[in-house]
């Protein structure tokens, strides 16, 4: 994958990517993917933090256009590329109109400033099984690691974790989720013609056919793609099986202390074709 050009500004954009989901839904796995294809620029969250201190001072649609430009490669030299989190919209939204409006309205409205200011634009959404995302934050935030390319990784994936209040802790992260979830999918529904919609299953156990979806969307959005499959190199903070023995733990804990039961809680995922699965 190639570098950012030390040239690169945003007067010649003229086309740009964009990752629309929240915190431990797989979006980093997806961007290394999206990047790994080629000619579509390398999306990460250049959009964090982009209000300026003083907290009285906004930022402005050029300092918009100067971070998603930090997204664009060698290979591609107008192609922006972005990550954007459901909580960071608002911001970005007020940075490009000036107006401060909630998430569910700010996402729409940063989607369509890219249709105005960009003549193409590939858009990806990205979901997760709430309870599952809500594990992986909890267990993120308490091992301080959020993603690892290391092949001697295994070794922690699989390890014991002891992690104090770890149900609670889950329980807390779980409104949060479900809400930025949500939002994603209504907002899709309402671009469902622009934007491909992925769901992090999909996206780790398919990953030969997620390449060639993405890279038949792009082309279909005006990109030029240059391979048809991903490379991949990062790998789970833990094990399939350890997340599995957490999330039924959890599940007994939320049926045990509030009579909830799971099914309730455990949103269903986002349809998929037929020919999808």
């Amino acid at each position: 994958m190639s570098e950012r050009p030390p040239e690169a500004g945003f007067e010649h954009l003229h086309s740009l990517t964009l990752v629309l989901s929240s915190a431990r839904s797989g979006s980093t796995l997806l961007c290394h993917d999206i990047a790994s294809l080629g000619g579509l620029g390398m999306a990460k969250e250049y959009l964090r933090g982009l209000r300026t201190e003083p907290r009285t001072t906004t930022a402005t649609e050029a300092d918009v256009l100067e971070r998603v430009a930090m997204g664009v490669r060698e290979d591609a030299p107008g192609v922006a590329s972005v990550k954007l989190l459901v909580p960071q919209t608002p911001v970005v939204f007020e940075a490009l109109s000036g107006r401060r409006i909630p998430s569910v309205e700010a996402l729409p409205g940063v989607i369509d400033w890219t249709q105005k200011r960009f003549e193409r634009v590939f858009m990806v959404f990205l979901v997760r099984n709430a309870i599952d995302q809500a594990i992986s934050r909890v267990v993120a935030d308490a091992t301080g690691v959020f993603h690892s390319s290391n092949s001697a990784f295994g070794d922690l994936a699989s390890a014991p974790l002891r992690i104090p209040d770890i149900n609670q802790r889950i329980l807390d992260n779980l409104g949060r989720v479900v809400r930025d979830r949500n939002i994603l999918l209504a907002v899709h529904a309402q671009f469902a013609e622009l934007g491909l919609l992925l769901t992090y299953d999909e996206l780790n156990r398919q990953p030969d056919a997620i390449a060639r979806k993405l890279a038949a969307h792009a082309r279909k959005a005006g990109f030029e793609v240059q391979r048809e499959t991903s490379t991949r190199k990062l790998e789970k903070v833990i094990s399939a099986e350890r997340s599995t023995e957490i999330r039924e733990a959890f599940l007994d804990y939320l049926k045990n202390e509030t009579g909830v039961v799971p099914g309730d809680l455990d949103a269903a995922r986002p349809r998929v074709a037929a020919s999808d699965e």
